[in-house]
């Protein structure tokens, strides 16, 4: 081919795209659920893509900016040196004032309230216990999605094995574990459609219940994929969570075949009953095979002493059903569990449909309901609202964030602090406005097609910053625990009064 034809077919080629951009239409062409644009002129001849800082850079900057100590430096600083000690809450106040994943705190900001949390995290092993961190969200995190990671990352620090609080029956697939049961149980859901309703209100921690009436076995397996995090794929302690049974109910756990006892509930009984299964070493799977009639409200699968995370995905739902689920069914399994910290991720199935100052106004109304009930019916845990990640949609034939979104979130965080809970912003952590486009177009993908979900490595990348920072103030505990009583009013004192705009 001539270089006069090979030139004809360059500009022949332009000129078709050219024709496109403008006859393409603005809103995009939808097919099925989806919707596919195309660039206008302006757009293709713009060479502000090239210069665009990506999702990567970005969050790598927020990062860096976590990384305030190196581990353990802090108990080098002399408490003698009064000028390193400023210098050193000058770094946590700047730090916790903002930093754009700083958790937003009640009672003024100070990070006090998080101690106690620490606490039992550093008792876990000394105590021989184990210390549960409920995640709750919608569809954000199913799979393990970000609970996975963060369990993981604290059970190295602070020890513990297994999967966490887990349901009865499982029909969403998971990283962590595979389960299986010989029946086919009626399940219901406290957020979910009427059918999927019980005719109670006992749905317990995870917000559902399976129903049996004769006999059964449930199975569990930790998974081998390459997502499973390693400390996920043995445990060695096994809780049953049922009640309301008619008649006796008997459970046996069976291990590789061999029985390893057998409990019973005589008689007819209302109420929850905890069966606990103490196994002598680590196993991977189990089989409890159950005979009666009873409420089945989830096993809890962990190791002998430790940190569990549980991950309690509700597809759909925008977190407003914790009051409506019974009281005592909660509390029994919280208070048994000993459950510390439970995070509340949700909005994302909201943000479409809060268009007004009153639709705002009403949702965040609810979420305070929620944390109200919560606290009200068990204070021993430090309850924190995640807000939700940016999403796109197509407005003028070009994707932005929603137009409420920021408003929503701000709302959020005004619910979490009025009723001391702590709050996390993720639409900043991730970028802020327009931040999943970069997302969807970070290589790996870190967010799917619908601009609205992580992809798993996505998942995992948001949730190494929210690791980081919870580590920045643990560290400010243990720094915060060198001291002496009068040293630390001190500290206390000048973290929340110190000028950062000046130094000292």
């Amino acid at each position: 081919m001539k270089a006069s034809q090979i030139l004809g077919f360059i500009f022949s080629i332009i000129l078709v795209l050219a024709t496109v951009c403008q006859v393409y239409p603005k809103d995009g062409i939808k097919v099925f659920d989806k919707k596919f644009l195309f660039p206008d002129i302006p757009e293709v001849l713009s060479q502000k893509s090239s210069t665009k800082v990506s999702a990567e850079e970005e969050l790598k900057k927020v990062e860096e900016s976590l990384a305030l100590f190196v581990q353990d430096s802090l108990a080098q600083v002399a408490r003698a040196d009064s000028l390193a000690l400023v210098d050193t809450i000058r770094t946590y106040a700047k730090f916790f004032r903002e930093h754009p994943s700083r958790f937003h705190l009640p009672n003024g900001g100070s990070p006090n309230g998080l101690f106690p949390f620490f606490r039992a995290l550093e008792n876990c092993k000394t105590k021989k216990e184990v210390v549960h961190i409920l995640h709750y969200g919608d569809s954000q995190i199913e799979g393990d999605r970000i609970s996975g990671y963060i369990r993981q990352s604290f059970q190295e620090k602070f020890g513990g094995w297994g999967p966490g609080l887990i349901p009865a029956i499982q029909p969403i697939p998971s990283s962590a574990i595979s389960q299986s049961c010989s029946d086919s149980l009626p399940r219901y859901l406290i957020s979910g459609t009427l059918r999927q309703k019980a005719s109670h209100n006992r749905y317990g921690a995870l917000g559902q219940v399976a129903e049996m009436s004769g006999i059964c076995s449930i199975s569990v397996l930790a998974r081998e994929m390459k997502t499973t995090f390693p400390r996920t794929k043995k445990f060695s302690n096994v809780k049953l969570f049922m009640g309301n049974n008619k008649g006796n109910f008997m459970a046996t756990l069976v291990v590789g075949g061999k029985d390893k006892g057998t409990q019973y509930v005589s008689d007819t009984k209302s109420g929850m009953t905890i069966m606990s299964w103490n196994l002598d070493t680590m196993v991977n799977r189990f089989t409890l095979r159950l005979s009666g009639t009873a409420e089945l409200y989830g096993i809890s699968v962990d190791g002998k002493y430790g940190v569990a995370v549980d991950n309690v995905p509700m597809r759909g739902s925008s977190g407003t059903f914790f009051s409506s689920i019974e009281k005592s069914t909660m509390q029994t399994m919280l208070k048994t569990l000993n459950t510390r910290l439970i995070l509340m991720e949700y909005g994302g199935n909201s943000v479409p449909y809060l268009t007004t100052s009153k639709t705002i106004s009403g949702y965040k109304t609810t979420m305070s309901q929620q944390l109200k009930y919560m606290k009200r019916i068990y204070p021993d845990a430090q309850y924190m609202l995640i807000g939700p990640a940016d999403m796109s949609l197509v407005v003028d034939g070009k994707l932005q964030s929603y137009p409420k979104l920021e408003t929503v979130i701000d709302s959020l965080k005004a619910a979490a602090l009025e009723n001391g809970a702590m709050f996390w912003d993720m639409y900043q952590v991730m970028g802020g406005e327009g931040s999943m486009q970069k997302w969807v177009a970070n290589q790996p993908a870190w967010a799917a097609s619908d601009y609205l979900h992580f992809t798993r490595k996505g998942a995992d990348r948001i949730s190494e910053v929210f690791v980081e920072t919870m580590v920045n103030y643990y560290d400010y505990y243990c720094f915060w625990k060198r001291h002496d009583e009068k040293e630390r009013a001190y500290i206390e004192n000048l973290l929340m009064t110190v000028d950062l705009t000046k130094q000292e």
